[in-house]
């Protein structure tokens, strides 16, 4: 699976009234094994693309701290926020500041 597949999925997965893991769940069990394992491919890469330590200082600042495993959520949500937010943040995670549930967590 490549990059532009990965998104549309999570795109699709996100286009329905069910929670965000539930839809990509099921879009996953209709798949094979082999594509099961291109999406986690994809994902991973996603994931260590941002493990950063620029992006760990916006993490930290966010949670008000941040260990090792929630620094890993962290990366994982990052991707589950979507491609804009996703890229957005990769550019510069200072742009996170900006997305509404940090906005209303600061708040």
């Amino acid at each position: 699976m490549d990059t532009e597949a990965f998104w549309r999925m999570l795109d699709g997965a996100r286009d329905n009234d069910k929670p965000l893991a539930n839809a990509v769940a099921d879009h996953l069990a209709a798949m094979s094994a082999e594509e099961i394992l291109a999406f986690e491919h994809c994902f991973s890469r996603l994931r260590d693309a941002v493990h950063r330590w620029d992006v760990w200082a916006a993490a930290y600042l966010i949670g008000g701290g941040c260990s090792d495993d929630r620094f890993s959520d962290f990366t994982a949500g990052l991707v589950a926020l979507g491609r804009e937010w996703y890229e957005r943040a990769a550019t510069c995670p200072d742009s996170l500041a900006d997305h509404p549930a940090v906005r209303e967590a600061a708040a």
